[in-house]
């Protein structure tokens, strides 16, 4: 079964994840395409686990890149508007995969079914 993380923890692993997604990626090309390959390389989908820490670094780490994705759809360069919109429609749904596997670990916690 998974065990829960405090509220401190969480905020914590929240800020080192934004500190650590800021220094990998300061030089990351404006033009740059995220593949659902990249999302895999965070969290390959519908694969369920018991690891709260890891599901909460890999949901701050979708939320950044949409952040930064949603800033990109103000531009008045169509082709920029565009890649970001395809970069936000499979991270949106990775998102959405992360909040039920983070549903599941809370879940089988309260219910006890966890492993």
């Amino acid at each position: 079964m998974a065990s829960l993380m405090t509220a401190e923890d969480i905020v914590a692993l929240i800020q080192d994840t934004i500190v650590n997604w800021h220094a990998e990626n300061e030089n990351r090309p404006a033009d740059y395409e995220i593949l659902t390959d990249e999302i895999k390389r965070i969290r390959p989908l519908n694969e369920h686990r018991d690891d709260l820490k890891m599901v909460v670094a890999d949901l701050a780490t979708i939320n950044i890149e949409m952040w930064h994705e949603q800033d990109k759809i103000r531009s008045e360069n169509d082709d920029v508007v565009f890649r970001a919109i395809n970069n936000i429609n499979p991270l949106n749904q990775h998102r959405n995969d992360l909040m039920e596997e983070m549903d599941e670990i809370f879940l089988d916690y309260v219910t006890g079914d966890g492993k």
